[in-house]
């Protein structure tokens, strides 16, 4: 995955840069590590005008990425796909796109070691996705990840295993023998008759077919067999750089360009790279407007994003998903190409993210709780002990079987048999008696009891009239 990415700097300084991910389903495999690491190790040290400069290697929280050249253009696969509905991509363009990828090829095989010797490094995936062409019309060779360093083992192919795209392999690649430079003039040369001709030369309904075609000794079929106006100039160079022998090959990626820049004449070349340029901007103008608007719409979001987190005194925060790739200030999408790259807008800061949202809540509300649970306790502990205030009622007949107290039995002897007294308290006196033993009732001669109260009118039989002390707040 690709994002599109600016770097900001002291005073002011900010560039876009664009970064790889590893896709979070590929980075637990070794191999696949293996591949990343590789390409930053040997295409950062590549330096040519024609090929995308890596200029960071780095690891987000187990994400390995890649920072490298942002281009601004399109892949030469979309370029091909866009201009079939205009008629095909010109000769004197298809040319001059082929030679600049050419060029850039050439230094990524002349690359030298400290001592200065070669290490024969060789791309082996050149196809239409990985080589992009600029609005001005400058072509780019990118995606080095499965590149091999003949003179070096630590990337080289086990037996029977394949590396690149099928249909842009050459035979001696297919076969699984010995590789160098010349298997990506091959790949270049399947590009140049896909351009210029709008078909590809080998493939067929399935991959094992077209590795049967691409080994085969059958050579392929020259454009002149479909295309009669086909320049036999320009035929005969693409037909060398597409010997199954790879002896009968160019060499050098520069001899290709060479001869490209002979087979066809001065009025029918593009001699400049502003002539792709005007080519590409008739095509993909519109697109180039959307992409630039989107991208300065995605920066000035996260320029208020930081300034707002910056007015509120907090450091930005930090969704899962972007811990997952990279350290953001903003992310929104600026555009999607149809292959495998997606394009994004992410801000490269380091920050500390702060504690999530939902962990200060709940340490808020644990403060608070722990605050009311102590004035509760507080309020508990210094309420005064409630007074018991005991008033006298009649009793009921039905509690004449209760055995009172002996304090109240002492307190509880009638005047006279006549009078029906019963000798059962209260149970306000039963009560008092039993959780107030502190305060006794001291016996008197000849206590005077009280006579029953008359029973109110309208009340149930045997049932208990409502006693003061019940609504007494004192209780």
């Amino acid at each position: 995955m690709v994002w599109a990415a600016r770097v900001k700097g002291t005073r002011g300084f900010q560039k876009i840069v664009a970064v790889k991910t590893m896709l979070s389903k590929l980075s637990e495999d070794a191999q696949f590590e293996q591949m990343f690491l590789d390409e930053a190790s040997l295409a950062s040290q590549i330096r040519h005008p024609n090929v995308v400069e890596i200029s960071d290697l780095g690891e987000q929280e187990g994400v390995l990425y890649l920072a490298m050249e942002w281009i601004d253009g399109v892949p030469l696969n979309q370029l091909m796909k866009t201009a079939k509905a205009a008629g095909g991509v010109p000769l004197p363009i298809a040319v001059r796109i082929v030679m600049n990828a050419c060029a850039g090829l050439h230094a990524a095989h002349e690359l030298r070691d400290a001592k200065g010797q070669l290490i024969g490094l060789v791309h082996r995936d050149v196809s239409p996705q990985n080589i992009l062409v600029t609005y001005d019309g400058v072509s780019k060779v990118v995606d080095f990840g499965v590149a091999k360093a003949t003179a070096m083992g630590g990337s080289a192919t086990v037996a029977g295993q394949l590396k690149g795209k099928v249909s842009y392999m050459a035979p001696e690649q297919v076969r699984g023998e010995a590789i160098d430079r010349r298997v990506d003039v091959f790949a270049l040369g399947i590009v140049l008759y896909s351009l210029t001709t709008g078909k590809h030369p080998f493939r067929r309904e399935s991959e094992a077919a077209t590795m049967y075609t691409i080994a085969s000794d059958e050579a392929v079929v020259p454009p002149s067999k479909f295309l009669p106006n086909y320049p036999p100039s320009l035929e005969a160079v693409l037909l060398k750089a597409l010997a199954k022998d790879a002896a009968q090959r160019f060499s050098t990626a520069s001899e290709f360009q060479r001869a490209l820049h002979q087979c066809l004449p001065p009025t029918q070349r593009a001699n400049t790279d502003e002539d792709v340029g005007v080519f590409i901007r008739q095509l993909f103008g519109h697109r180039r407007e959307e992409s630039r608007a989107a991208l300065a719409e995605a920066l000035a979001q996260a320029d208020n994003r930081a300034t707002r987190l910056r007015q509120d005194g907090s450091v930005n925060p930090l969704t899962q998903s972007q811990r997952r790739s990279l350290t953001e200030v903003g992310a929104s999408a600026a555009a999607s190409s149809e292959e495998s790259k997606t394009f994004g807008i992410l801000g490269l800061q380091q920050v500390t993210p702060p504690p999530p949202r939902r962990r200060r809540t709940w340490l808020v509300l644990s403060f608070c709780a722990a605050v009311l649970l102590a004035g509760s306790l507080v309020f508990v502990l210094s309420r005064p002990e409630p007074k018991l205030v005991v008033k006298p009622a009649p009793a009921d007949a039905s509690a004449k079987s209760a055995s009172p107290p002996p304090s109240a039995q002492q307190a509880s002897v009638p005047s006279s048999p006549s009078e029906n007294v019963s000798d059962v308290p209260e149970p306000s006196a039963r009560v008092a008696a039993s959780v107030a033993p502190r305060n006794p009732v001291v016996p008197r001669a000849n206590p005077v009891v009280p006579a029953p109260a008359a029973q109110p009118a309208g009340s149930a039989k045997g049932k208990p009239p409502t006693s003061k002390w019940r609504q007494d707040p004192g209780f």
